[in-house]
């Protein structure tokens, strides 16, 4: 038998012995608290060895779903729950590298897109593929565990009003 103990079930135990309220929901913001830690730390290695960000390895794949593979500088800001000027930062540092390029809205001055280059589709593709390889930073996780966690995070976010 371990002598281990899941630090989520440790703190749970703490909060509600110090009459914390609701531990359940403490120990489950805790929970996905920490997997956004595991699965970030995992993600920014791996991009940074193909010279990206989290975040601008992000704004690549959100412009390459597209079908044009180009999109307004807001919406970047607002799919990726971002603040502007940090999307325009990081646009900046992918334009610098010729992954992206950006330009004035053809009918409204006040626009500007951002565009998918081919040179940054296929950056995207190569650091995809080291991603894949690691499974997204879910190492050790089953197919199947996989394919729960989204259902029940979905489930989580509709719960929560996210469409």
């Amino acid at each position: 038998m371990s002598d281990h103990v899941d630090p989520i079930e440790w703190s749970r135990r703490l909060w509600e012995a110090g009459k914390g309220p609701e531990p359940d929901y403490f120990a489950a913001m805790a929970a996905v608290l920490r997997l956004e830690q595991l699965v970030g730390l995992a993600l920014d290695r791996l991009v940074r060895e193909h010279g990206l960000s989290r975040t601008g390895y992000l704004i690549l794949v959100t412009l390459y779903l597209r079908e044009d593979r180009t999109l307004s500088m807001g919406q970047l800001s607002k799919r990726l729950l971002l603040h502007p000027t940090t999307v325009s930062l990081v646009t900046d540092k992918l334009q610098a590298r010729e992954l992206v390029v950006r330009s004035p809205h053809p009918t409204d001055r006040r626009t500007i897109l951002a565009e998918l280059t081919d040179e940054g589709a296929r950056t995207l593709a190569t650091v995809s593929e080291a991603l894949g390889e690691v499974n997204y930073g879910l190492e050790g996780v089953s197919d199947r565990m996989a394919i729960t966690l989204t259902e029940v995070i979905r489930q989580v976010r509709e719960s929560m009003g996210d469409a």
